[in-house]
């Protein structure tokens, strides 16, 4: 699915694209071509092979098989750097480094004779350029220390600085407020007239119409589409992403039980969390299910650790029963009746070197202990007893290592722990990642069995038979509540919700709509 060549050989020519890891094809034939002054999105869901192109094209991987062309030229592994500039979506920054060395890290233009670095050039230019964006404040700042927004930006100056004919932009927008996309949109403007062709990768799908004039879909690391942008709606795009699938609705039921709205267990108001959270209200009902999902780095991880405890906010409030939630105290959090499994079991979850028993039962030590803190080891293992059989946990026997324990076990254990304390409220984050099918339906069945008893329960993910168990689903975009979709979504629902809108109908761009020519293969280009 290529665009005719247009004034000469097209600025990016790829053919036959293919990238294997193991017995896993990220890509699987991919055509693609892209005009000298162009802007194409590149779109997929996660897995779809947008980060495995974008690296082959930056030169950080080689192809199996392919070819990739710059304006008519083969491509060497070696060679790309001096055409291709790339904002990546996780930061290359280098700390230690201030802002204004990591714009000009291995560029030579500012060396002197002897391969000495004119300082003072160096400085001078990178305030020049974070001067545009308000910036020129933090050129003397090492990087580790600033907002994720000034990190940003200081990746994007860093790929503007050197003049490419090509940019490659991975989900560029993620951390920037409003202001500091607009202007982005701007800088990238100026960059098309100027003749660079971009890639634009993008979850939020309404920047598309704005940025690009062009799309090309990815879906298991095939193109299935490729044409104008302002032809295909946010619905049609959504559709080309996940395939055919039937619009069935989520995969399990709801527990049957009666919620009162009006009782509200935990409440946030114009909560914020750092670079994370902006300005979120929510209510949860007692004896709710609510999920919260969203794109990497959207925030939905750190609302959920607000209402967990575990992080703390910048601004607003996070009640429980009406009471604040002492953020970042985890023994607070226990006490208040809050009970959590963090992202990573394996850095926050249990505790290597520890048996099971002694991971599961360490938040209720207060109660094992007898006078001067010693721990009652036939009560906690007479509890901990009763955990392993309620939950299902298959262990050797309680002084097993945690760590020697399947992902599924593991992730049981931490669980157990969790709701040791017979906590009001469940936060679960990520709650199936890593784990089986067969441990997937037995998480699933403990929190079918919380919610019988009334627990309230939040569940964080991104998997989507996760939040097919929710009474609600909460999608976080860019940091702020977004769409809140009833049980019973189907998936092209979902996807659309964390992608940022209902839907987007074409309209009349300012941009110039490409021609589309089709290959043989039997791809649609409409």
């Amino acid at each position: 699915m290529l665009y005719d060549g247009v004034d000469g050989a097209p600025a990016i020519a790829i053919r036959g694209l293919t990238k294997r890891f193991g017995p896993t094809t990220a890509l699987a034939g991919v055509d693609l071509s892209v005009r000298r002054g162009e802007s194409r999105a590149l779109i997929g869901r996660n897995g779809a092979g947008k980060s495995t192109l974008i690296s082959i094209l930056t030169g950080l991987s080689t192809a199996d098989e392919g070819d990739i062309r710059l304006y008519g030229e083969p491509v060497r592994p070696d060679s790309s750097a001096s055409d291709i500039a790339c904002v990546f979506q996780r930061t290359t920054l280098v700390p230690g480094l201030t802002a204004a060395e990591n714009i000009f890290l291995g560029d030579r233009r500012h060396q002197r004779r002897g391969g000495f670095l004119d300082w003072r050039a160096v400085r001078r230019d990178a305030v020049a350029l974070l001067d545009e964006w308000g910036c020129a404040r933090i050129a003397d700042r090492d990087v580790a220390s600033l907002a994720p927004v000034e990190r940003k930006i200081v990746e994007i100056c860093r790929a503007l600085s050197r003049g490419p004919s090509i940019l490659l932009l991975d989900e560029p927008t993620a951390g920037l407020d409003e202001g500091a996309s607009r202007l982005l949109f701007d800088r990238l403007a100026s960059a098309r007239a100027r003749g660079v062709t971009i890639i634009y990768v993008s979850h939020h799908l309404d920047e598309l119409y704005e940025v690009c004039d062009s799309i090309t879909v990815l879906r298991d690391g095939t193109d299935v589409h490729t044409g104008p942008v302002n032809e295909v709606s946010v619905a049609r795009i959504v559709e080309l992403m996940i395939g055919p699938v039937e619009a069935s609705q989520g995969v399990r039921e709801v527990a049957d039980r009666a919620i009162e709205r009006e009782d509200v267990l935990v409440s946030l108001r114009a909560v914020s969390v750092a670079g994370a959270v902006q300005d979120v209200s929510l209510d949860i009902a007692r004896g709710e299910c609510v999920g919260l999902t969203g794109l990497d780095g959207a925030g939905h991880i750190q609302l959920a650790g607000v209402i967990a405890g575990t992080t703390r906010v910048s601004a607003g409030t996070a009640l429980l029963n009406g009471r604040p939630i002492d953020g970042g105290n985890v023994r607070a959090a226990i006490a208040a009746g809050i009970g959590s499994v963090p992202e990573d079991r394996h850095h926050d979850g249990f505790v290597p070197g520890l048996s099971v028993e002694e991971n599961a039962t360490m938040t209720i030590l207060p109660r094992l202990s007898r006078r001067f803190g010693v721990v009652d080891r036939r009560r906690r293992r007479s509890i901990f007893t009763g955990l392993a059989s309620e939950w299902a946990i298959k262990i050797s026997g309680p002084d097993q290592a945690a760590e020697e324990l399947s992902g599924g076990n593991q992730q049981k254990v931490v669980l157990a722990r969790a709701l040791a304390s017979d906590p009001d409220l469940i936060v679960l984050i990520n709650p199936t990642a890593g784990v089986d099918v067969a441990a997937k339906e037995s998480i699933y069945r403990t929190i079918v069995k919380l919610l019988r008893r009334g627990c309230t329960v939040v569940v964080c993910s991104s998997d989507d038979a996760d939040l097919a168990i929710c009474d609600r689903t909460v999608a976080v975009v860019k940091n702020r509540i977004g769409r809140e979709l009833a049980s019973g979504w189907d998936e092209a629902t979902l996807v659309a919700a964390i992608h940022g809108g209902d839907d987007h109908q074409p309209a009349d761009s300012e941009l110039a709509p490409a021609r589309v020519s089709t290959n043989h293969n039997g791809k649609d280009a409409s």
